[in-house]
């Protein structure tokens, strides 16, 4: 399953050193931020097995143009268990618009904005691998008091996308620690989970709270039929909540598919993580997973990772 980073490990930037003649002007403002992450983990399936390694590294450049367009790039690389590890281009946007601005057009390579919940457990929930998918997008984005809203266009890799015939939207309320959202995606058959050369549209539903030092979230996500599925309606569902104590933050998961099987997801996903801050920009966090698939065997992860920021 594809790992997300902990929100609270999301990268810092600081400021290079420009020459005073240029400090004011906004092409010298390039921020250059990083994430690297360090995972020991033992699975107890069949005899069990453990494993050490540098799961992902980023380096993000964000600048500047003008008041007007900003832009940024992330280069990744990631642990992949086929050997295809390699460092890669996980982000390339322009941004144009005022920054405090209502309305805005990202153009670039991104990840599809559709699944939105992603946890703040290190192992990432079934809906963000249900939707997960990086594409050239072309964005347009609105925001007004507590309500947001954007479209957006993107070719898709199938076979059959000579053009650019996908897209999707969204719409956000969020006031008073209250967060409801909605979603529809023309085609999630380019997702990596489905990989399918069929098309087929999506819509989701989700919510979030903050009360305090508790932070709930859920999530909901329905493909329509895919033939190629043998007429299967994939869906994917996820419950989460994260407390923040005196130790460290706590949170919990618990992720579900229905119809999932053939796009190599399990049944049920639950997690239990502790993140603990290691003074500044660092921490190592502790986490349970079990996991179990549509035959209803299970297996038991235990994942320790390092994870520093700059």
């Amino acid at each position: 399953m594809k790992k997300t980073l902990l929100a609270s490990v999301i990268s810092t930037g600081f400021l290079l050193a420009t020459p005073h003649s240029f400090a004011d002007d906004k092409l010298s403002q390039i921020n250059i931020s990083g994430v690297a992450e360090v995972l020991a983990t033992y699975n107890d399936a069949e005899d069990g097995s453990s494993d050490i390694d540098v799961d992902t590294v980023e380096l993000t450049v964000e600048a500047p143009v003008n008041d007007f367009i900003r832009v940024s790039t992330t280069l990744k690389y990631e642990d992949d268990p086929e050997g295809e590890d390699d460092f890669f281009v996980d982000e390339a946007i322009i941004v144009v618009g005022e920054e405090e601005g209502d309305i805005s057009l990202t153009v670039g390579r991104t990840g599809i904005p559709f699944g939105v919940i992603r946890g703040s457990t290190w192992t990432g929930p079934l809906t963000d691998d249900f939707t997960d998918n990086t594409d050239d997008l072309a964005m347009v984005s609105f925001g007004a008091d507590s309500f947001s809203a954007e479209v957006y266009a993107f070719k898709g890799d199938q076979e059959n996308d000579d053009n650019v015939e996908n897209f999707g939207a969204n719409i956000a309320y969020e006031a008073n620690g209250l967060s409801l959202g909605a979603g529809f995606l023309s085609n999630i058959g380019n997702t990596d989970a489905f990989g399918q050369t069929e098309d087929g549209s999506a819509f989701r539903l989700n919510a979030a709270y903050s009360l305090g030092n508790i932070d709930l979230s859920a999530e909901f996500i329905q493909a329509e039929e895919f033939d190629d599925l043998g007429g299967d309606k994939p869906s994917a569902a996820h419950m989460g909540i994260d407390i923040g104590t005196d130790f460290g933050l706590l949170a919990l998961g618990y992720s579900m598919t229905s119809d999932a099987e053939q796009l190599g997801l399990p049944e049920q996903l639950l997690v239990a993580s502790l993140a603990r801050e290691l003074g500044e920009n660092a921490e190592v966090i502790f986490e349970l997973v079990n996991e179990e698939d549509y035959a209803g065997e299970d297996s038991n992860t235990v994942n320790a990772v390092l994870a520093v920021s700059f």
